[in-house]
């Protein structure tokens, strides 16, 4: 078992049996510096909300219970991102809010007023993640390592990433969260899904997509995905994949900085990368 799926298997076990999260005083976190949507969050039944930190993260909730699983994984997830990334020290010193509804009203009351989407379930702003932590919400770990990661990789970063880049790290970051669970280590595919050869999309089109494709969203997601894992577990080492997303969120076009860090163009990786996600061989031109 590898360490990451031993700190997994811990914070499995930590996130039912350990003690209640610690609450803090507002006026005694380290950090209180919030958004726009941090406040309006906050001002929703604001004598609900108690506080706790750790090392990396604020956390804002109001059902201890509720929030324990977000308390016991966020710092998990942190360190095998930083592992990923090769970082060996965080420059940073600002902490990451995340706030835990767990109320469904309070969650469309705030969702109203900062005017996100009517079936968001979580969502982020930079340093911030909003997230409705459902009562009977069986298998949260997936989902908070997705939405984890795009506020931990914009920690590392210096700009936006490609939506297919951003959402496919953060799906790699997810499906790693339930390892355990699948049975499998995290360079197994038996807990992914791969991509139907007949709903292939061109490596060149999904590197420019710009929005969320709403008739092919699911496909979206998959290949995204196995792009990132097809990096960072078949092209070692793994920091070579955080080098790719600096230089593109850095401003480096997407086929530039695949040249520059790997060593190829998207042109000559597609095939590979093509039988890798869809266990088919690409068919030889006519």
């Amino acid at each position: 078992m590898t360490p990451w799926s031993v700190a997994l298997v811990l914070a499995l076990l930590c996130g039912t049996a350990c003690a209640e999260v610690p609450s803090v005083e507002w006026r005694d976190l380290s950090d209180r510096d919030l958004s726009p949507q941090g406040k309006a969050a906050l001002a929703i039944e604001p004598e609900r909300w108690r506080h706790a930190e750790s090392t990396h993260f604020v956390y804002h909730y109001g059902d201890a219970k509720q929030a324990d699983t977000v308390w016991a994984h966020s710092e998990v997830y942190y360190g095998w991102i930083k592992e990923i990334f090769g970082v060996p020290e965080d420059a940073w010193t600002k902490k990451a809010h995340l706030f835990v509804f767990d109320r469904e009203e309070d969650w469309k009351a705030f969702k109203q007023r900062v005017g996100e989407g009517e079936f968001a379930e979580a969502f982020t702003t930079g340093w911030e993640l909003f997230i409705y932590r459902n009562p009977f919400w069986l298998a949260p770990q997936k989902t908070l390592a997705h939405e984890l990661t795009h506020v931990i990789a914009f920690r590392f970063l210096e700009g936006p990433l490609p939506l297919f880049l951003n959402e496919g790290f953060a799906e790699f970051m997810g499906y790693r969260a339930i390892v355990p669970k699948g049975g499998g280590s995290e360079y197994d595919l038996r807990v992914v899904q791969l991509v139907d050869p007949d709903r292939w999309v061109p490596l060149e089109e999904l590197a420019s997509t710009k929005t969320y494709p709403g008739d092919r969203i699911e496909d979206f997601y998959r290949e995204s995905e196995l792009f990132a894992r097809f990096l960072i577990l078949q092209n070692p080492p793994a920091d070579r994949f955080y080098k790719l997303l600096r230089a593109v969120s850095g401003g480096t076009a997407f086929d530039r900085a695949l040249e520059e860090v790997y060593g190829v163009t998207p042109e000559e990786l597609e095939p590979r990368f093509r039988t890798f996600a869809t266990g088919q061989k690409t068919p030889p031109k006519s």
